[in-house]
């Protein structure tokens, strides 16, 4: 059975019910105290975690406004401190410091997306990026947290290309990584599934919607890395009977403005961002994610627990999941128009002539029920045997 008097320590520096991040810190923080685990979470203050429990202590540590990089020093000064006047099993971050003996690093790696947002911005991003404090200070604890740090034992990867870019990027010992996907609530997208004729008629009502079109699904905030513009690029090579619905936050005048010029201006719709969002796969035939980079790709993974075909990059970490061909495309993240066309056509073809049953599609990845993830990342990745 699990040992009652282990004490974990859990670093995760901000909540919000809609951060995935924090929705995972939850989950493992429950599951712990669970395991009747004694747990101290390190965290800004004036955060409103949505838990109380007498084997649950809450730790405020640094400032939770203003200067980022005043907020990220001062938070791993905070963290350094406490953890060297107190003991602990296992110190688990969510966050990037620089000591901890398990760490999640389900965002890949801070260089990782600098390369990457440097590829597509103009010179002067790419020297305020070189010269920002937050940007260089981020870069200094993450190098030291993987490879000056004597305590870490474990890394858990959420996909094979976030354990890539680890190595790539840091000398760390390849036998301390764990690759373990990301989980989804698979009860509540099941719920939905079984409902979905019902549910997308209200989401055409709602949004003045029509149950005659085949709508391609969008999810996700932050337009420019999820690669919309690929995506609007795709859906003009489709019938006209095919639709793009956006769903998240984002500027749209730049996207608006492309479809526009590419002719499809009164097939996109722009929904802004929406509770539950992978709901709206109910009145939609796939999904679409063509992102620049995406350590894991939880929209993709909910999209298929609502029997959709997707089409994903090779730059997101849910390739491990796809089945090419049969669940979803993968579409090459520096394509060009011709590899969109046939990208998309694939898809087209899948939609059409599926391979899968939308129930086949969906029980394919059974095995990202959070439930069972949450077991893995206990049991497997923390080295806590369950209760009996």
């Amino acid at each position: 059975m699990a040992d009652e008097n282990k004490k974990i320590a859990v670093i995760c520096s901000n909540y919000s019910p809609y951060g995935g991040v924090e929705k995972l810190g939850l989950d493992i923080i429950k599951e712990l105290l669970k395991q009747g685990i004694q747990v101290s979470l390190l965290t800004f203050p004036r955060q409103k975690w949505p838990l109380t429990h007498n084997k649950l202590q809450i730790i405020p540590l640094g400032i939770s406004r203003g200067n980022r990089f005043l907020q990220a020093f001062l938070f791993n000064r905070g963290v350094n401190k406490y953890l060297s006047e107190h003991s602990f099993d296992c110190i688990f971050s969510l966050d990037r410091v620089s000591v901890f003996t398990h760490l999640h690093a389900g965002g890949g790696t801070h260089k990782s997306f600098l390369d990457i947002k440097n590829k597509n911005s103009s010179i002067m991003s790419r020297i305020f990026r070189k010269t920002s404090f937050f940007h260089l200070y981020t870069l200094y604890i993450e190098k030291k947290g993987l490879t000056a740090n004597p305590m870490l034992k474990k890394i858990w990867c959420i996909s094979n290309l976030v354990k890539q870019d680890i190595c790539k990027d840091y000398p760390v010992d390849k036998d301390k990584i764990q690759v373990i996907p990301g989980g989804m609530d698979w009860k509540k997208t099941g719920e939905t599934f079984e409902k979905r004729d019902e549910t997308a008629l209200k989401l055409c009502l709602k949004h003045n919607l029509s149950l005659e079109k085949n709508y391609l699904l969008f999810l996700g905030s932050g337009f420019s890395r999820k690669g919309l513009d690929t995506a609007l690029k795709g859906i003009a090579w489709l019938p006209d009977s095919y639709e793009l619905i956006i769903v998240g936050k984002g500027s749209q005048q730049n996207y608006s403005k492309l479809a526009s010029n590419l002719g499809i201006s009164k097939k996109v719709h722009f929904l802004g961002p929406q509770e539950n969002g992978w709901k709206y796969a109910s009145l939609c035939k796939a999904f679409v994610l063509p992102s620049r980079y995406e350590p894991f790709g939880l929209a993709a993974a909910e999209a298929q627990a609502m029997g959709l075909p997707v089409l994903i990059s090779d730059k997101t970490g849910y390739m491990d999941c796809l089945v090419e061909n049969k669940t979803g495309v993968i579409l090459k993240s520096d394509a060009d128009e011709e590899n969109i066309k046939k990208a998309f056509n694939k898809l087209l073809n899948l939609i059409e002539n599926p391979e899968m049953t939308p129930g086949q599609i969906r029980d394919n990845i059974k095995y990202l029920n959070n439930e069972i993830i949450m077991k893995r990342v206990i049991q497997d990745f923390m080295e806590i045997q369950p209760l009996l």
